[in-house]
Protein backbone atom coordinates (compact mmCIF):
# COMPACT_ATOMS: atom_id res chain seq x y z
CA UNK A 1 0.00 0.00 0.00
CA UNK A 2 1.13 3.17 -0.91
CA UNK A 3 1.80 6.83 0.86
CA UNK A 4 -1.91 8.67 0.69
CA UNK A 5 -1.67 11.91 -1.22
CA UNK A 6 -2.62 14.81 0.52
CA UNK A 7 -5.95 16.52 0.14
CA UNK A 8 -6.44 19.28 -2.72
CA UNK A 9 -4.93 22.43 -1.71
CA UNK A 10 -3.13 20.98 1.27
CA UNK A 11 0.83 21.39 0.94
CA UNK A 12 2.53 18.26 0.02
CA UNK A 13 5.81 16.67 1.59
CA UNK A 14 7.33 18.43 -2.28
CA UNK A 15 5.74 22.17 -0.53
CA UNK A 16 7.57 21.59 2.36
CA UNK A 17 11.25 20.21 1.34
CA UNK A 18 11.07 23.03 -1.21
CA UNK A 19 10.49 25.80 1.75
CA UNK A 20 12.54 24.08 3.93
CA UNK A 21 15.65 23.57 1.29
CA UNK A 22 15.14 27.71 -0.03
CA UNK A 23 15.48 28.68 3.67
CA UNK A 24 18.42 27.18 4.52
CA UNK A 25 20.09 28.04 1.40
CA UNK A 26 18.86 31.44 2.05
CA UNK A 27 20.37 31.63 5.55
CA UNK A 28 23.89 29.44 4.58
CA UNK A 29 24.10 32.50 2.15
CA UNK A 30 23.53 34.85 3.94
CA UNK A 31 25.85 34.11 7.07
CA UNK A 32 28.77 33.00 4.28
CA UNK A 33 27.95 29.08 5.48
CA UNK A 34 29.57 26.50 3.12
CA UNK A 35 27.30 23.31 2.39
CA UNK A 36 28.81 20.97 4.70
CA UNK A 37 28.77 24.19 7.86
CA UNK A 38 25.13 24.41 6.82
CA UNK A 39 24.39 20.28 7.05
CA UNK A 40 26.21 20.50 10.49
CA UNK A 41 24.25 23.40 12.06
CA UNK A 42 20.77 21.44 10.56
CA UNK A 43 21.85 18.28 11.98
CA UNK A 44 22.83 20.03 15.49
CA UNK A 45 19.35 21.40 15.84
CA UNK A 46 17.76 18.54 14.83
CA UNK A 47 19.50 16.70 18.19
CA UNK A 48 19.12 19.83 20.83
CA UNK A 49 16.59 19.02 23.22
CA UNK A 50 13.53 21.39 22.88
CA UNK A 51 13.55 23.98 25.99
CA UNK A 52 10.12 24.30 27.64
CA UNK A 53 9.23 27.90 26.28
CA UNK A 54 9.85 26.91 22.60
CA UNK A 55 6.42 25.06 22.19
CA UNK A 56 4.60 28.01 24.22
CA UNK A 57 6.88 30.77 21.79
CA UNK A 58 5.81 28.86 18.24
CA UNK A 59 2.10 28.64 19.79
CA UNK A 60 1.70 32.49 20.99
CA UNK A 61 3.26 33.53 16.89
CA UNK A 62 1.34 31.58 15.43
CA UNK A 63 -1.72 32.94 17.18
CA UNK A 64 -0.74 36.24 16.21
CA UNK A 65 -0.01 35.81 12.35
CA UNK A 66 -3.44 33.64 11.64
CA UNK A 67 -5.23 36.77 13.99
CA UNK A 68 -3.43 39.41 12.45
CA UNK A 69 -3.96 37.95 8.68
CA UNK A 70 -7.79 37.58 10.45
CA UNK A 71 -8.11 33.80 9.52
CA UNK A 72 -9.92 31.36 11.67
CA UNK A 73 -8.21 28.07 13.26
CA UNK A 74 -10.21 25.75 11.00
CA UNK A 75 -8.59 28.21 7.61
CA UNK A 76 -5.09 27.64 8.66
CA UNK A 77 -5.58 24.13 9.42
CA UNK A 78 -6.83 23.69 5.36
CA UNK A 79 -4.60 26.18 4.52
CA UNK A 80 -1.60 23.80 6.14
CA UNK A 81 -2.71 20.50 5.99
CA UNK A 82 -2.41 20.15 9.63
CA UNK A 83 -5.57 19.18 11.57
CA UNK A 84 -7.43 21.84 13.45
CA UNK A 85 -7.16 20.51 16.73
CA UNK A 86 -3.28 20.30 16.58
CA UNK A 87 -3.49 23.86 15.16
CA UNK A 88 -5.20 24.76 18.85
CA UNK A 89 -2.83 22.28 20.73
CA UNK A 90 -0.01 24.82 18.97
CA UNK A 91 -1.48 28.06 19.72
CA UNK A 92 -2.13 26.72 23.46
CA UNK A 93 1.95 25.74 23.42
CA UNK A 94 0.73 21.91 24.40
CA UNK A 95 2.23 20.50 21.07
CA UNK A 96 5.73 20.26 20.37
CA UNK A 97 5.28 20.68 16.57
CA UNK A 98 8.11 18.96 14.20
CA UNK A 99 9.82 20.91 11.78
CA UNK A 100 7.72 19.72 8.77
CA UNK A 101 4.53 20.52 10.95
CA UNK A 102 6.20 24.36 11.28
CA UNK A 103 6.88 24.23 7.37
CA UNK A 104 3.26 23.42 7.30
CA UNK A 105 2.13 26.36 9.48
CA UNK A 106 3.98 28.71 7.54
CA UNK A 107 3.10 27.35 4.40
CA UNK A 108 -0.62 28.01 5.80
CA UNK A 109 0.47 31.53 7.08
CA UNK A 110 1.85 32.45 3.50
CA UNK A 111 5.15 33.27 5.35
CA UNK A 112 8.67 31.83 5.10
CA UNK A 113 9.81 29.49 7.88
CA UNK A 114 12.49 31.80 8.56
CA UNK A 115 10.10 34.74 9.64
CA UNK A 116 7.99 32.89 11.30
CA UNK A 117 11.24 31.01 13.36
CA UNK A 118 12.79 34.73 13.69
CA UNK A 119 9.64 36.01 15.48
CA UNK A 120 9.59 32.41 17.43
CA UNK A 121 13.52 33.21 18.85
CA UNK A 122 12.35 36.68 19.29
CA UNK A 123 9.50 35.54 21.75
CA UNK A 124 11.26 32.74 23.14
CA UNK A 125 13.77 34.71 24.21
CA UNK A 126 11.43 37.18 26.10
CA UNK A 127 9.98 34.01 28.15
CA UNK A 128 13.15 33.04 29.08
CA UNK A 129 14.32 36.02 30.51
CA UNK A 130 11.09 36.19 32.30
Amino acid sequence: MGKQKDPPGYPGDEAVNKAFVENVRRIRIAKGLSIEQADALVAAAFGMDTPSNTPRAIGLVVRELRETRQMSRSALSGASGLSASFVVQVERGKADPSLTDVARLSIGLQCSITELMERVYAVKQRLDAN
